[in-house]
């Protein structure tokens, strides 16, 4: 007999802990065992199986339902509030309840937490430290809770920072198990964004190509904001891996996504800390956005531009010369002024695509009013045109909405965008 199934025998509720709601499964008759998860080589520390406060000399009966994804677990309510802040509050009112969303807990997960609240062994697997965590935070078993004072919210987090935070395939088994959760497992413990920092701690150059962040095409737009934020705020050196990530939903989503989402997400990146390698590739990728696409161009010559005085200044250092000429100051004078004016050229250059941005989102929505496109369609029938010249042809309207000044509106900001 296996420890949890003693422990639970001594309490004397096998049979009656754990059932299903359907009469006809098999599962409905007595169980001998609790569901449990898979067995991890991990080195957690075994819990004392001292018997609890509330088990006394005489066996008794369970005194509260708990109700999980349509399985029915009935359990001794001191066992409960003794361990979880959530279950103390709920279970003091009434004898039975729900555990249903925002509440992200399997049934198999509350298995393992009603397992910890009767003093049983947990192990915890790299399959299960995201659910565990998360219910962990969700039911408030924060407190004093195992042997020695420890409660399941540190026994996960103790392993998670001993195992999941130094090893890249543990770090990318946690990530995948973690999109079932969301948003708790961010919100609760920003599991998400802390597997993506230790992806980008542990990964080699060898996984560039981002399959370790396999899963984020069935992530919600919501959900993805509140990760790329979580993200950035915490890789400070490189954003490499949130380039990844957001070309991987692009690629996945590109059909449904605005122009203005896209602008959204590509917020959350800094090129200036882009390596070399994906700076170029975000030069030349059709799914990022115009402004993003500028900015990375404009950074990357700049870029170029600080390689080449660096390897001069080397040069310099390696072949002494005479003091400098005056030459030579005006022109290194010259180089500096050049990197200064291309900062700026990169500021004017974002503003104006920000502003053309703009002038088409307005275009977008007029052309998205048919009735209102209709009437003035209608009314443009009797316009009349000036037409004047100083120099080159402009049109004026003389009265409001025609086909013809629609037509020119969008050819002049055709033109506008070809000289920018």
């Amino acid at each position: 007999m296996d420890l949890g199934m003693k422990g639970w025998n001594e309490l004397g509720v096998v049979g009656t802990i754990y059932e299903e709601e359907d009469e006809n499964s098999a599962l409905s008759s007595s169980f001998s065992t609790i569901p449990s998860l898979e067995s991890s080589p991990s080195n957690t520390p075994q819990l004392s199986r001292q018997d609890p406060p509330w088990a006394s000399g005489r066996r008794h009966d369970p005194d509260v339902v708990i109700h999980v994804q349509g399985s029915c677990f009935r359990l001794h309510k001191q066992a409960l509030i003794a361990k979880s802040a959530y279950l103390k509050r709920q279970l003091a009112e009434f004898p039975e309840i729900t555990l249903s969303p925002p509440l992200s807990i399997t049934a198999q997960t509350f298995a393992s937490v009603t397992e910890f609240c009767y003093g049983t062994h947990v192990a915890v697997t790299p399959f299960n430290v995201a659910a565990l965590r998360t219910a962990a935070e969700l039911l408030g078993m924060t407190g004093t809770g195992g042997a020695g004072g420890e409660n399941l919210e540190e026994i996960t987090e103790a392993y998670f920072r001993r195992v999941v935070a130094v090893n890249k395939e543990c770090a990318s088994i946690v990530l995948q198990s973690c999109f079932p959760l969301l948003p708790e497992a961010e919100v609760a413990a920003c599991l998400v964004s802390r597997c993506i920092e230790a992806l980008s701690l542990t990964a080699s150059e060898a996984d560039g190509d981002g399959s370790c962040l396999e899963g984020f095409k069935n992530v919600r737009m919501d959900d993805l904001k509140l990760i790329l934020e979580s993200v950035s705020q915490r890789l400070t050196d490189c954003h490499d891996l949130l380039y990844r990530i957001i070309d991987i939903y692009l690629k996945e989503n590109i059909a449904w996504l605005s122009e203005e989402e896209k602008i959204q997400m590509c917020n959350y990146i800094d090129c200036s800390i882009l390596s070399a390698k994906l700076l170029m590739h975000a030069v030349q990728n059709p799914r990022m956005p115009l402004r993003f696409v500028v900015q990375a161009m404009f950074l990357q010559q700049l870029n170029t531009r600080h390689s080449i005085i660096s390897a001069a200044d080397r040069r310099d250092k390696k072949e002494p010369r005479p003091a400098a000429t005056l030459g030579a100051i005006l022109k290194r004078d010259a180089a500096l002024r050049q990197v200064s004016q291309l900062k700026a050229v990169m500021t004017a250059t974002t503003s104006r695509i920000q502003t053309l941005e703009e002038e088409l989102s307005g275009m977008r929505k007029l052309l998205a009013e048919p009735e209102t496109l209709k009437n003035r369609i209608d009314s443009g029938r009797s316009a009349s045109f000036r037409f004047s010249s100083d120099g080159a042809s402009k049109v004026a309207r003389g009265q409001v909405g025609s086909v013809s000044s629609l037509s020119y509106v969008i050819a002049t900001c055709r033109r506008r965008c070809r000289r920018r």
